[in-house]
């Protein structure tokens, strides 16, 4: 039942298929069958009844006349007997009357074929010998059909009449009692059903005041359900409008929690470059305190020797070699910790900032894998490098960093779950941009591959969604590879795209348009550990 009700017929075929329509013809056709029965038993019964009258009347008459036919056929009296013979005819219901006798020829007119068979036979018996019962002749009398069949016609065609009145009659009476009691309320009823936005907006009034039988129950009940659900509906709309809000409000904060979340992995894995950088830094520098203290030990001998007047020519050029020495050192470690230090401060840089700007393609990749030798050190995990992409873009360097750290990691924690060692292939190259929408250019394909245990069916379609993990409790965010794809998507303009098979492993291939300020090829393949 909607809002706007609209009824499947229109008023016209409703009237032709209307209730009380049907139950008058269903029930005259009825009537009509019994009263076609009727008739046709009283046709019989009545026919039945007028012949055996008629032949009883015939039968009277005749015996009345036997004796006269008797005498009349013995002395050969053919006057008498024609005239015996139209007395009988005379009847109303007799036809025709002959006689046939085997010695004086026959009287009258004798009817031949099938008729033959439908008159009634009488013998004539000799008066002169009545004791030996001597037969003269026959009388055939032909009873009149058509006498019997109009006082039927007439008789049953009256009864016929009365019951087409008494038909008529009985359709008048019960169409106005059906229509009092019943059609009336059913096309209030319908009218009430067809009512616009019926649901939205019921009728106050009351459909069948003061009716207590089956319809008026039919109609109170169908008008309770009416309300029922037009409180229903409005409750659904409030609902609904509720819905849409707090679906509006929850989207906003799970988009507030996402980013949080998101900013959280950042700054959670900037910490855990820094502490890797820093455990890195330490070695060169103690390296660099080590020489600094071994030149300041050899300074402060010579500047003795000197004030002693027992500096030998041998002892200062060993001194003096030992600090040039030690000064190499120092120039070599600090070397090692200022690279340290300036790709730590570019990708940090990088990380923190939204700026697009000019950078090597291949270069990043190789700044962010210098930070991450602190970690790697560690395993037994090694990177094999084909890189195809030395030119220079103008980009988003931050995002490419963290997706190459994003990558990386995700090869380890889940590509060799379970192993010690394994081996991760990263490359890149330069490709013609192919795009039917985009115009002619050039693209960036770079490559993540793993040999490990792959990703079943089930989660391969689930990669980049937000909070998806198969470490949830133990360490695993499931915002890896989300953060890849919104960085691929929205930062980058790309396509990220997955392909596995159980334990044949994994890769990752990322596409995305670029504009080539400087181009420089130089193909570089080199292992990392």
């Amino acid at each position: 039942m909607s809002g706007s009700t609209s009824l499947p017929y229109t008023p016209k075929e409703m009237g032709r298929a209307s209730l009380s329509r049907t139950f008058i013809l269903y029930t005259l056709g009825l009537f009509a069958i019994l009263g076609v029965i009727f008739v046709g038993i009283l046709t019989k019964i009545t026919w039945d009844s007028s012949h055996a009258r008629a032949i009883r009347v015939t039968e009277a008459f005749f015996q009345a006349t036997k004796r006269p036919f008797e005498r009349a056929i013995w002395t050969v009296n053919a006057d008498a007997t024609l005239q015996l013979i139209r007395g009988l005819e005379s009847l109303e219901v007799v036809e025709k009357v002959w006689v046939e006798t085997p010695d004086t020829g026959n009287f009258g007119e004798p009817v031949m074929g099938a008729r033959r068979q439908e008159a009634l036979s009488y013998t004539l018996n000799s008066p002169s010998t009545i004791l030996h019962k001597d037969a003269i002749g026959n009388v055939y009398i032909l009873i009149d059909r058509n006498t019997i069949s109009y006082e039927i016609v007439s008789t049953v065609g009256f009864i016929v009449s009365a019951i087409i009145i008494y038909l008529v009659l009985l359709a008048i009476v019960i169409r106005l009692v059906f229509r009092r009691l019943i059609g009336r309320p059913l096309s209030a009823i319908v009218e009430y059903l067809s009512t616009p936005r019926l649901i939205e907006d019921p009728p106050k009034a009351e459909l069948m005041p003061g009716r207590h039988d089956e319809i008026g129950i039919l109609a109170t009940s169908l008008q309770a359900m009416v309300q029922r659900r037009h409180l229903d509906l409005q409750k659904i709309q409030e609902y609904q409008t509720n819905l849409e809000e707090l679906v509006t409000q929850r989207t906003e904060q799970l988009k507030l929690v996402q980013e949080e979340l998101i900013q959280a992995d950042n700054l959670a894995a900037l910490g855990a470059l820094v502490a890797g950088v820093s455990h890195e830094l330490n070695t060169p520098l103690g390296n660099a305190l080590m020489a600094a203290t071994t030149i300041k030990d050899a300074t402060g001998y010579v500047r003795k020797e000197l004030e002693d007047q027992t500096l030998s020519k041998e002892a200062l050029e060993n001194e003096v070699e030992r600090i040039s020495d030690t000064a190499s050192i120092i120039e070599k470690t600090l070397g090692r910790a200022r690279e340290l230090v300036g790709n730590f401060r570019q990708v940090a840089v990088d990380r923190q900032s939204e700026k697009k700007r000019v950078f090597n393609f291949d270069h990043i990749i190789r700044e962010t894998l210098a930070t991450l030798q602190p970690t790697l050190k560690k395993t037994s995990f090694h990177i094999d490098l084909d890189l195809n992409a030395d030119v220079d873009i103008d980009s988003y360097p931050g995002a490419v960093s963290q997706l190459v750290s994003n990558l990386v990691e995700n090869a380890i924690k889940h590509g060799y779950e379970g192993r010690s060692e394994g081996r991760i292939m990263l490359s890149s190259e330069v490709v013609a941009s192919r795009e039917r929408n985009r115009a002619a250019g050039q693209k960036i394909v770079f490559k993540c591959r793993d040999f490990g245990v792959g990703i079943p069916d089930k989660n391969l379609k689930k990669v980049f969604e937000p909070f998806f993990t198969t470490k949830f409790g133990k360490g695993g965010s499931g915002l890896g590879m989300a953060i890849c794809y919104q960085l691929v998507t929205e930062a980058l303009k790309g396509t990220i795209s997955v392909s596995s098979k159980v334990g044949a492993g994994t890769d990752f291939a990322i596409e995305f348009p670029v504009s080539i300020r400087q181009e420089s090829v130089s193909v570089v393949n080199k292992k990392v550990h």
